[in-house]
């Protein structure tokens, strides 16, 4: 709002009444101070107030849905005569409104996550296993359990036990690329 606006909001809380006004309104508004006494002392009801409007001339419908609006007419003065606007506490403080998402860079990152990458930068990365030679592929006749280059627990030879540890190695690699490209 702009400053002359609210110079004027604040020069006229209490507007007042309109001649558009229902003249029930009207007649609450000119003797808002007399009314106010009587009901805070709970001296007079709405039927007792709208007897009297009658009385002077306003048109007032006695039955409960004149009473009812009567009385709202009444809350919405006594709310004006306070300066409090219907539905908003009195405070002078606008809420505060968070910004909203999309006004955030694009490459913003909580402190947290920037952290972590950087720390996962800093660690060192597994080196990837040199690849042992290649078994060859021609047929070769079985050896016997009995040689030399044998284990005894499992009975493995050494070029067998060489092919499970190159694919073990395999295996092991691309376990760690898979961490090491995997964010937690």
């Amino acid at each position: 709002m702009s400053k002359a606006l609210r110079e004027i909001q604040e020069a006229h809380k209490t507007r007042p009444a309109q001649p558009h006004s229902k003249a029930v309104y009207q007649w609450l508004r000119k003797n808002q101070d007399i009314v106010s006494e009587l009901r805070e002392a709970k001296i007079a009801t709405w039927e007792m107030i709208a007897k009297a409007a009658r009385k002077d001339g306003v048109d007032v419908e006695l039955s409960p849905v004149g009473l009812g609006a009567i009385r709202k007419m009444w809350s919405r003065l006594k709310s004006e005569r306070e300066g409090i606007t219907a539905g908003k506490p009195a405070n002078d403080t606008p809420d505060q409104k968070p910004e909203p998402p999309s006004r955030t860079p694009a490459d913003w990152r909580p402190a947290a996550v920037e952290e972590y990458y950087q720390e996962r930068e800093e660690r060192p990365s597994a080196p990837i296993p040199a690849s042992p030679p290649l078994v060859p592929t021609t047929s070769t006749v079985a050896t016997s359990m009995s040689s030399n280059d044998a284990d005894p627990h499992t009975n493995i030879s050494a070029e067998g036990r060489q092919s499970l540890e190159h694919i073990r190695a395999k295996l092991r690699a691309r376990r760690e690329e898979k961490r090491r490209l995997t964010p937690d």
